[in-house]
């Protein structure tokens, strides 16, 4: 689930075993030859990615094009967007509630509480919340911070040893159109609930790794809201959040999507056509999406003229009707 640290409080990082690990961006990696704009442009990007909060006006204004970009972008203009992918029902059909369902469950029995009902952790992933407030407002199994995250922890560990009860299917269509945006030259990223290892299997079984590359967000980045998880996915695509486009099957995305200024495909299945009516374009699958829809979607979407530059035309110069005079006496008598 989308998981985001409390104001005020470091970030864990955890390594793909869970075990707590540094944050995974670093500064001491510099290279001699990098100019200073290229390592403050890394730095910014890997301090974005860590902030507990992301504000849509550091993205925008972060990857605003510059003149060189811009004329990239004339040349090839699809390449000036961003996808954004939902795992669970747009990459793959996954039904993850039933492993997080068991792991809450196994939790519960640990610590000597009442096992959650199914419609409480799917209200739990459908909203995003955080495991430790799920564990005080939803579950309320205990106040004690401390103690929440330790269940919290322990429920991690639980999660990430149940992926092989997954039933991983790829959709429709998705290959195809991950392979036409690849050749596009437009960078793709997915979101998903499952921790980083768990989504990385996933990618793994489905043969659609290289698509995405490390761009990642998982449960491990802690975001507690979808439009988090999509602007840190914006981030890592290094695109402005009104050039990029999320791909979901829930109308709470869509939404989400709209309120980080970016634009939604809603794919039909977990919500029915009239409730996704809100995303700029509704589909069945996959198989539907073509590059000119893209446009379509952007088509009201345009950079700031690039100035061209112009020649001053030569002034000629002023003469006096006045006729000159070789001796300077004369003319002033």
């Amino acid at each position: 689930m989308y998981l985001e640290s409390s104001a005020g409080r470091p970030k864990v990082f955890r390594g793909r075993d869970g075990a707590r690990s540094a944050p995974r961006a670093r500064y001491d990696d510099d290279d001699d030859d990098e100019s200073y704009d290229v390592k403050w442009r890394r730095r910014r990007i890997a301090s974005l990615k860590e902030a507990p909060e992301i504000l849509l006006d550091e993205v925008q204004d972060l990857f605003e094009p510059d003149y060189l970009q811009k004329r990239l972008y004339e040349q090839n203009p699809e390449a000036a967007y961003g996808a954004v992918f939902k795992l669970e029902g747009v990459v793959a059909d996954v039904e993850v509630l039933p492993t997080f369902v068991g792991a809450w469950t196994a939790v519960a029995a640990e610590f000597s509480y009442e096992a959650p009902s199914e419609r409480d952790v799917a209200y739990v992933l459908r909203a995003g919340i955080r495991n430790e407030v799920a564990i005080d407002d939803v579950f309320h199994w205990t106040r004690d911070w401390g103690e929440a995250r330790q269940v919290s922890d322990r429920y991690a560990a639980l999660v990430a040893e149940r992926f092989d009860d997954l039933d991983i299917l790829p959709r429709d269509g998705v290959e195809v159109w991950l392979r036409d945006l690849e050749r596009e030259n437009v960078p793709c990223a997915v979101v998903s609930k499952l921790p980083e290892k768990m989504l990385e299997g996933c990618l793994d079984q489905l043969n659609l790794t290289r698509y995405f590359g490390d761009r990642l967000v998982s449960a491990d980045d802690e975001r507690d809201r979808a439009q988090q998880a999509f602007l840190q996915a914006a981030v890592s695509l290094e695109r402005q959040a009104s050039r990029v486009v999320v791909f979901t099957d829930s109308v709470d995305d869509v939404i989400s999507a709209h309120e980080a200024e970016m634009r939604a495909v809603g794919i039909m299945g977990a919500s029915p056509a009239y409730e996704l009516r809100v995303a700029d374009l509704v589909i069945r699958d996959m198989e539907e999406m073509r590059l000119a829809n893209i446009r379509k979607i952007f088509s009201d979407v345009e950079f700031d003229p690039v100035p061209e530059l112009e020649l001053l035309l030569e002034q000629k110069p002023i003469f006096s009707d006045v006729d000159d005079y070789d001796d300077d006496d004369e003319f002033y008598d």
